[in-house]
Parts: C-alpha cells; sequence; structure tokens
C-alpha cells in the first residue's frame, strides 16, 4: 500500500513539475506577443499618419510657403500637422514639390506633388 502512495505522490510531482513548466512558458509567450502586437500596432498608427498627412497635403494648395518645420513637429499655417519627425527636406522644382521626410526614425518616406 505504501508503494502505491508513494507511486502516487510521485506522479503527483510529476504532474505539477510539468504543468508549472507549460504555464510559465505560455504566460512568456503571451507577455512577449502582446509587446509584439503592440510594437506593431505602434508602427501601422504612424504609417496612416503619415499617409493622412500625405493625403490632406495633396489637396492644399502653395504648400512650399505654408509648410514649416520646427522642433521635430510639421506645422501646416502654423498648425501641427505631424509629429516626432526627425528628419524633413523639401524640395520646390518648377513642376514638383518633393518632401522627403522620417517619422520617429522608423518609417522614411518621399512625397511628390505636383506644382498648380
Amino acid at each position: 500500500m505504501s508503494m502505491r502512495n508513494s507511486f502516487s505522490l510521485l506522479e503527483l510531482i510529476a504532474t505539477v513539475f510539468i504543468s508549472s513548466i507549460v504555464i510559465i512558458y505560455s504566460i512568456t509567450f503571451v507577455k512577449e506577443l502582446h509587446f509584439l502586437n503592440f510594437d506593431k500596432q505602434q508602427t501601422e498608427i504612424e504609417k496612416l499618419e503619415l499617409l493622412s498627412t500625405k493625403l490632406y497635403l495633396e489637396k492644399r494648395k502653395d504648400i512650399q510657403n505654408r509648410l514649416t518645420y520646427k522642433n521635430k513637429n510639421l506645422y501646416f499655417d502654423n498648425n501641427l500637422l505631424l509629429e516626432n519627425v526627425t528628419k524633413f527636406n523639401l524640395v520646390n522644382d518648377s513642376k514638383n514639390i518633393r518632401i522627403n521626410l522620417n517619422l520617429a526614425n522608423s518609417i522614411s518616406q518621399s512625397w511628390s506633388f505636383k506644382v498648380e
């Protein structure tokens, strides 16, 4: 009878040990998944902000005189248009306006608009 109890106790200890390992790795996986999703969400939000800024500028006229860059912020007619712009360059040709920018040191884009 005591051999049976000893074996049952050994099974219980092994089950608790294996369950603990599974739970610890599951929690670690969920934590990493959460942080990865958060980072991807932030990147997608930044991409949406850039796209909406581009669409906004496409609809406006005379952007070369109304667009300003100060303190890592992009302004249109002194109204905040885009934050955390780490690099900004505006080139005005006779036919096109080219804007190169870098947002939060992670996303770089180059836009071209026709001059009207």
